[in-house]
């Protein structure tokens, strides 16, 4: 039987450092191909989300100072009723809202002025509360519309109860 004998003096030959280094190599441009595909969709998420942010933002809101009493209108003033439980933020959502609700029932030209808020229910365990919301319907007529605020996960949501 035949061995080839290993010369003296030389270790044997090792390619791990050279299987190591590859295989990082490999693993560190499969992470750039990885983040460049997700920035690359990332991106595109950003820009048909602007273009939802500038479609909201160019959808036109119905008011004329001029128009004729009866016909709907928002209060566009920037204003929104003081009083209740909500902060600032959540209170122009609720003025939205009550205005489109009013919109609907009746209420056609709802404003600030001489909307009162009512808290009618405190907070309970979890955090929910309740306000009457008294509009000016702004032909001399006022509305009071309940309002139930329910906080969830950092924000809170309003729901306007439709009053016929």
């Amino acid at each position: 039987m035949e061995t080839n004998p290993v010369p003296q003096g030389q270790p044997p030959k090792n390619n791990r450092n050279m299987i190591i280094g590859v295989v990082i190599a490999l693993v560190l441009c499969c992470c750039c191909i990885v983040t460049g595909v997700g920035g690359y969709y990332g991106y595109q998420a950003y820009v048909v989300a602007q273009q939802v942010v500038e479609d909201i933002e160019d959808f036109p809101i119905p008011s004329d100072p001029n128009a004729t009493p009866g016909s709907p209108s928002f209060d566009t003033s920037g204003e929104v009723p003081e009083g209740g439980l909500a902060d600032e933020q959540t209170r122009v959502f609720a003025w939205a809202s009550v205005q489109l609700v009013g919109i609907m029932s009746g209420c056609n030209t709802p404003t600030v002025e001489g909307t009162t808020i009512t808290v009618t229910q405190q907070p309970d365990a979890g955090g929910v509360w309740y306000e009457d919301w008294n509009v000016n319907c702004g032909d001399g007529s006022t509305k009071t519309f309940p309002i139930k605020f329910t906080p969830e996960n950092g924000v809170v949501n309003v729901e306007v109860e439709f009053q016929p």
